[in-house]
C-alpha cells in the first residue's frame, strides 16, 4: 500500500451517485489525483439520508474503488452536506473596542463573532455547519476583510451562518461512522463545488455557482471574495429523469440513460427527422421517437429549475453585483443547450465549469458531476491545519476540538483573517 501521508479523502454524497476522491495537495491550489470510486446511490433523496443501510453499503462501494486504483488505505473522510433542512443568513453585531489603544485585536474579532452567534436564532431542530465572514465596519469605515490593526471605537461584524437539520447531520454522522471512517469535516455542498470552479478573482468580481445535483440545485454567490448569500432548491436531475419517464413510457435507469447521452434544450443545429431509439421494457417492444420529443419534455423542467434560481438570485438582493455572472457545474448542467436558456432568464452571463487546478489521475474526475468532491479536497487543503508543503503532516481529529460553537469561530478565524 502506498504512503497515506498528505493525501486527503473527499466523500461525496450524492442523490444519484456516492463518489469518493483521493488527492494530494502538491502545491498552492493544485491537487494531485491518485484515486476515484463511484457507486448507485439509493439510500438517499433530495439531498437527504432516507436508507442508512443502503447508504453505507454504497459508501464502503465507493471507498473499495477509490483505495484500488489509490494504492492506500481510506481512514478518514471530509464529507458534503446538503438538502431541504438546510438554512442560511447574514447576521450583524457589534461590539466596543475598549483597549488604551483603541486598536482592533484577534481578542475583539472574537469578541463580535461571539456577540453574532449569541443573537442568531437557531431552532432547537438545527446546528449550525459554518460560519463565514462577510465583512466587517471599523466606526465609519465599511467593507473592511481585515480589521486587525486598525484603528476606532466600535466595532461591527457581519457573518454568513449556515445552518442545517439535527436529524439530517446525525443521519450523514451515522452512515460515516457505520462506514468503518472517521469523519473529518463536513462541508455545504455549495461551498465546497465553489473552491473547484472559482477563482480568487472571480470571487471578488461577484460570481454566483450553480450546482445542480441529482436532488438538489445548491446556489451560492460570491461579492468581494465573501460568501454573501446562498440556498438549496429541492429539485435538480431526478425530476428531469422523472420526466423523462413518464414521457416515454419506460423505466427511470433507461430515461436516466437517455437523458445523459441525447439530452438537449437546444434546437439550433439540431435535425428535426433525427430519431432514437428507446429500448425495450418489461413485456412493451422498443419504440422510436423523435430527438425532439426529448426537448419538449426537458425543457420545462428545466426552465422551472433556473426560474426558481432566479427566485433566489433576486431574493438575495445582490443580482445587481453579479459582474462574474453565473458559473453551471453538477452533472445536470452537462445538458445540451443549457446555458442558453440560463442566460435567457437569470438575464446574466452564464458559463459551465467543471473542477480545476489538477493533475495526476485528473481525467478521472475532470467533470462537473465530481467539483463537489474535487473541492472538499481543495476546501480542507487551504485550511491553515494542513500544511501542503510538509509530506510529514497528515490531519489528524481532536473530537473535543471538532464539536460545537468553538469549532465554527476557529474555522471562520482561520479561513478569514
Amino acid at each position: 500500500m502506498q504512503d497515506e501521508l498528505n493525501s486527503i479523502v473527499a466523500l461525496d454524497l450524492g442523490s444519484s451517485l456516492i463518489k469518493v476522491v483521493v488527492g494530494r495537495p502538491i502545491k498552492e491550489n493544485v491537487i494531485e489525483i491518485i484515486g476515484k470510486g463511484t457507486s448507485i446511490s439509493t439510500g438517499i433523496k433530495n439531498g437527504a439520508i432516507i436508507n442508512i443501510e443502503t447508504t453505507v453499503k454504497s459508501i464502503r462501494e465507493a471507498i473499495s474503488q477509490a483505495e484500488l486504483m489509490a494504492g492506500t488505505n481510506v481512514s478518514e473522510v471530509i464529507v458534503n452536506i446538503s438538502g431541504k433542512t438546510v438554512r442560511a443568513g447574514n447576521h450583524k453585531n457589534v461590539v466596543a473596542i475598549t483597549n488604551r489603544e483603541r486598536v482592533v485585536t484577534e481578542e475583539d474579532i472574537q469578541r463580535v463573532i461571539d456577540a453574532i452567534l449569541s443573537t442568531t436564532v437557531v431552532p432547537s431542530d438545527q446546528e449550525i455547519i459554518h460560519v463565514l465572514s462577510k465583512e466587517f465596519s471599523v466606526d465609519d469605515q465599511e467593507n473592511i476583510k481585515e480589521p486587525l490593526g486598525m484603528t476606532g471605537v466600535r466595532l461591527e461584524g457581519e457573518a454568513h451562518i449556515v445552518s442545517c437539520g439535527i436529524t439530517s447531520i446525525h443521519n450523514l454522522d451515522k452512515c460515516v461512522e457505520n462506514a468503518g471512517v472517521l469523519q473529518i469535516d463536513k462541508v455545504l455542498s455549495s461551498f465546497a463545488s465553489s473552491e473547484a470552479v472559482l477563482t480568487a478573482s472571480e470571487k471578488d468580481l461577484g460570481t454566483v455557482v450553480v450546482d445542480i445535483g441529482a436532488g438538489i440545485t445548491d446556489i451560492v454567490i460570491f461579492i468581494e471574495g465573501g460568501v454573501a448569500y446562498s440556498s438549496v432548491i429541492p429539485f435538480g436531475g431526478n425530476n428531469i429523469t422523472n420526466d423523462l419517464s413518464i414521457g416515454l413510457k419506460t423505466s427511470i435507469e433507461i430515461a436516466e440513460s437517455i437523458k445523459k447521452k441525447y439530452g438537449n434544450i437546444h434546437r439550433v443545429g439540431m435535425d428535426p427527422t433525427e430519431k432514437i431509439e428507446i429500448p425495450a421494457v418489461s413485456n412493451r417492444p422498443s419504440r422510436v421517437v423523435h430527438r425532439e420529443t426529448l426537448i419538449t419534455i426537458i425543457e420545462p423542467r428545466v426552465r422551472e429549475i433556473l426560474e426558481h434560481v432566479n427566485y433566489e438570485l433576486e431574493k438575495s438582493g445582490k443580482k445587481s453585483f453579479l459582474a462574474g455572472g453565473v458559473i453551471l457545474t453538477g452533472g445536470s448542467s452537462l445538458i445540451g443547450g443549457i446555458e442558453n436558456l440560463a442566460e435567457e432568464i437569470l438575464e446574466l452571463s452564464v458559463s459551465k465549469a467543471k473542477p480545476a487546478g489538477l493533475t495526476g489521475l485528473y481525467e478521472h474526475v475532470s467533470s462537473p458531476e465530481f467539483a463537489t468532491a474535487v473541492g472538499l479536497i481543495k476546501y480542507l487543503a487551504r485550511s491553515t491545519e494542513y500544511e501542503v508543503n510538509n509530506p510529514q503532516t497528515k490531519w489528524t481529529v481532536n473530537s473535543d476540538e471538532k464539536k460545537g460553537i468553538a469549532k465554527k469561530i476557529w474555522r471562520w478565524m482561520e479561513n478569514n483573517l
